[in-house]
């Protein structure tokens, strides 16, 4: 039986990985064929698709959130994309070609009527607060477009600012996260806490230098970053260390069983001897107990 292809293949383009790069390549042939399916026209003719969050991260799900912004923040610096954020971290995506104007339609919001409120009827007028407190309330709030990636217009300066700086820190926690990654390593030991957590599991420590060795060449190989090895080691010693348990337990019954001569290979009854005490009864026509 032949190899199936699981899903859709993405396309490759060489000459454009050349030129804007391999992530950006792909990514960009992602966003195109995206846009050509669901994309509807804007004022200009060109068309434009909206993605909400869980859809966006789905577009290139064999990547992090990390690596699709900073791929999509590089297209967009390029010149080949423009893409703005709205409510709730749905993006709005067009393509571009390299040295048109970075302007980006902005998100379109219907107006609610406002409702008019009276005042009630007193004696005596109310103060100038009070009445300031409810014109003000009266008052639609009107925004302006949404944020975009590298664009220069906004909600506004201060509310534009506030969504870059909570990107930037959003990048920040996350490569502060990565370097606290580290990978094994030969000569790698657990620290001194771990082996004083064995005892409560009634481990003994000379048990967990036997895995040592072992640990470290099975991570090796896996090319793996972890902040905690001690947490691995310590869940790799249990989980052998209830194999070691469960087999002890079954020999110490199998020597048992020796000792007493339990047969387990042969504990059923032949049947052929079976048949033959009841062909015997049958045969005894003296024996009126069958």
């Amino acid at each position: 039986m032949g190899f199936r292809f699981p899903e859709k293949p993405v396309l490759f383009y060489p000459s454009l990985a050349r030129e804007i790069g391999s992530d950006e390549a792909i990514l960009l042939a992602l966003y195109h064929e995206h846009i050509q399916l669901h994309g509807l026209p804007d004022q200009s003719g060109q068309n434009v698709a909206t993605l909400g969050r869980q859809e966006w991260l789905a577009l290139a799900d064999f990547w992090d959130e990390e690596r699709l912004a900073v791929t999509t923040n590089s297209l967009v610096s390029q010149g080949y994309l423009q893409a703005a954020f709205g409510q709730g971290g749905a993006i709005r995506i067009q393509l571009q070609q390299p040295g048109q104007p970075q302007v980006m339609p902005e998100y379109e919001y219907e107006q609610e009527p406002v409702a008019v409120q009276q005042l009630p009827v007193v004696e005596q007028p109310p103060e100038r607060n009070e009445i300031s407190r409810r014109v003000h309330q009266a008052q639609p709030q009107v925004r302006g477009p949404a944020p975009t990636f590298g664009g220069s217009i906004g909600w506004s300066n201060r509310r534009a600012q506030m969504s870059e700086n909570d990107f930037a820190s959003r990048l920040d926690a996350i490569e502060e996260k990565n370097q606290k990654l580290h990978p094994m390593f030969l000569g790698w030991r657990p620290s001194k806490i771990l082996f004083e957590m064995l005892p409560r599991h009634n481990i003994p420590a000379d048990f967990a230098e036997q895995l040592l060795d072992e640990f470290v060449l099975y991570w090796l190989d896996k090319d793996r970053k972890e902040s905690n090895w001690d947490q691995k080691f310590l869940a790799w010693v249990k989980r052998e260390w209830v194999k070691k348990q469960t087999r002890d337990g079954r020999e110490q019954r199998y020597a048992k069983d020796a000792n007493t001569g339990v047969n387990h290979e042969n504990t059923r009854a032949d049947p052929r001897e079976k048949r033959k005490r009841v062909t015997a009864a049958i045969m005894d026509i003296k024996d009126t107990d069958w």
